[in-house]
């Protein structure tokens, strides 16, 4: 067996590992990285270069921010002040969870940290309507998602700094459009699916209820949006800057930050940059090189997009978007666009990132995981329930997966080259 396939099967141990014993394979990743770049004659110094410490700032710098938002309870009571907008319109409220979950998402916290806080938002709001908590919460999940590759959110982060090595950059609006267009229509489909717009439940919300900001919320809004201005309009580096406000909100007595540094998501951090090693190593032993060719041996120009869609979703199912889809599958869609003739790297990217978070609302995936447990902390359900909404999750994971698919096939990501 030559290194080359070697690094695959190691690959494939690594997430295997991580599905069947449910750990963080980042960990797992950093020894089969420095075990296979030894085996494969690398030096230590050209492993530990796969390590990204530009990635893994800006993670840490964004998630610390809006740690300290959540801990303060900024993100939270804004959230309650936008459904109370709705007023008596209740029949917007899935739309309205949608959209916030997604704007949430794409100024910072990203799709776990969003996702946590919108599906236990939407779910307690569902119960209180006596409407249908399992898709109020699947609306703000399916925004949390849609609105993550943002050029402020990790997963646009990531692929930046996954592309820009690779030769490709310049694509931040096409993904995040991708993606937020991807999840809208699987919005409109549960909508149509669970009447959504047959809501006439009274609004909870009222806004006289609802308390005003107090000073640290006040200054947490404005520190968060000069973030979002200058990091956009003046292209300045979001995790540095991102730390920067965190520190003036600390300083200034805003929030506690032992308790925002806890909320950072270590886990994740570990479980990417882990992963993201391993994978340098691979590519550098040529393992991606040889996925690309044996894909490009049945791939033309109109198959690629659907047929790395439908791969990614795959992955996605016993493995982590951010932390093992793109960081594997990006290099792969490198190699194919430059193979190919007629395959845009941007419009694979695209299909990637969009088909592997319609994957994502798998119960097997953080995701699902995070509805049902929203569902069980806000009510009491037995085995049975449970049961019930773990098939259901997984078969509407399955049905995401085939539009992307077949949005792919259609030519859907590449915007009809409008970004």
């Amino acid at each position: 067996m030559n290194i080359a396939v070697l690094s695959l099967v190691v690959l494939a141990v690594v997430v295997a590992i991580g599905f069947i014993k449910k750990i963080n394979i980042g960990f797992a990743a950093v020894g089969a990285a420095y075990v296979l770049g030894i085996a494969g004659g690398m030096s230590s110094s050209e492993i530990i270069s796969g390590f990204n410490s530009s990635l893994f700032v800006t993670m840490v710098g964004v998630t610390f921010l809006f740690g300290l938002a959540s801990v303060n309870g900024t993100l939270d009571l804004f959230s309650k002040k936008v459904v109370a907008l709705v007023g008596k319109r209740t029949y917007l409220i899935p739309i309205l969870m949608f959209f916030l979950s997604a704007f949430i998402s794409a100024i910072g916290p990203g799709h776990i940290a969003t996702g946590i806080l919108m599906t236990t938002f939407a779910m307690y709001l569902a119960f209180e309507m006596d409407i249908n908590p399992f898709a109020t919460a699947l609306y703000a999940k399916l925004g949390a998602n849609a609105g993550c590759a943002s050029p402020l959110a990790i997963t646009g982060v990531l692929a930046k700094n996954l592309s820009e090595p690779l030769g490709y950059g310049g694509f931040a609006l096409h993904l995040f459009l991708s993606t937020l267009l991807s999840g809208f229509v699987f919005t409109l489909i549960i909508y149509i699916a669970y009447k959504g717009f047959k809501v006439k439940a009274e609004n909870p919300m009222k806004w006289s209820d609802i308390p005003k900001f107090n000073r640290s919320q006040r200054i947490t809004m404005a520190a968060i949006g000069i973030v979002v201005v200058c990091c956009i309009g003046f292209k300045l580096d979001t995790g540095l800057f991102a730390f920067a406000a965190a520190t003036v909100l600390v300083l200034l007595g805003c929030v506690e930050e032992k308790k925002a540094i806890k909320g950072i998501p270590w886990g994740t951090l570990i479980l990417i940059v882990g992963v993201g090693l391993l994978v340098n190593v691979i590519t550098e032993l040529g393992g991606i090189a040889l996925i690309s060719d044996f894909l490009t041996s049945f791939m033309n120009e109109h198959t690629a997009a659907p047929i790395m869609a439908a791969s990614s979703g795959i992955l996605s199912w016993v493995s982590s978007t951010t932390g093992v889809v793109m960081p594997t599958m990006y290099p792969i869609a490198a190699e194919i666009a430059q193979t190919l003739s007629g395959v845009d790297y941007v419009e694979l990217i695209a299909a990637i990132t969009a088909t592997s978070f319609a994957a994502a609302i798998s119960p097997l995936s953080t995701g699902g995981a995070i509805i049902m447990s929203s569902y069980s902390a806000a009510r009491e359900v037995d085995n049975e329930q449970m049961n019930r909404m773990f098939r259901t999750l997984f078969l509407l994971s399955v049905a995401n997966v085939g539009v992307n698919v077949l949005m792919a096939a259609l030519g859907v990501f590449s915007l009809g080259g409008l970004v």
